[in-house]
């Protein structure tokens, strides 16, 4: 396997395991809404006193509404990895076919008109084969009969008194 085989397995096993983890965060997401909803009905009924929550420094509540800014930005769907990955094989599919040597649905086909084809071909040469084989049986006998009255006439002269 050559280095340049060997780094496509690589990109694709860790596309696969990047899409993985996508979906698991998706799954996740759904159940973490749910949570964050009751969290958050939970966080409105906390009373607000002077600008930020009970019990909450005001620095820490500014670096709370970082990281939520941080984690919206955080694309939750798979959905445009994916088409990413679906682009990025379209554009490289003919490339890694060729490198791969892979086969595809056009090839298969060839191959199996080309094997139909082949088997025809080999019933018509069996049979052509079998009567030639007979009309050559015939002949080489026909043959050695002829060879033999010539190598041993006194044996014909005997058998004709």
């Amino acid at each position: 396997m050559e280095a340049l085989e060997l780094f496509a397995i690589l990109v694709l096993a860790g596309a696969i395991v990047v899409l993985l983890y996508y979906y698991m965060q998706d799954v996740r997401s759904s159940s973490f809404s749910r949570a964050k909803t009751q969290i958050s009905g939970i966080g409105e009924k906390a009373t607000m006193e002077g600008g930020k929550m009970a019990g909450m420094s005001e620095k820490m509540y500014g670096m709370s509404e970082k990281i939520r800014g941080k984690v919206k930005e955080v694309p939750i769907s798979t959905d445009v990895f994916s088409t990413k990955i679906e682009a990025f094989l379209d554009d490289k599919s003919d490339q890694l076919i060729k490198d791969w040597e892979l086969a595809t649905k056009k090839d298969l086909l060839d191959i199996e008109k080309r094997y139909t084809k082949t088997s025809r071909d080999i019933g018509e040469l069996e049979g052509r084969f079998n009567e030639y084989r007979g009309s050559t049986n015939k002949k080489i006998k026909k043959i050695e009969e002829r060879l033999e009255k010539l190598e041993n006439p006194e044996e014909l002269k005997k058998t004709k008194k």
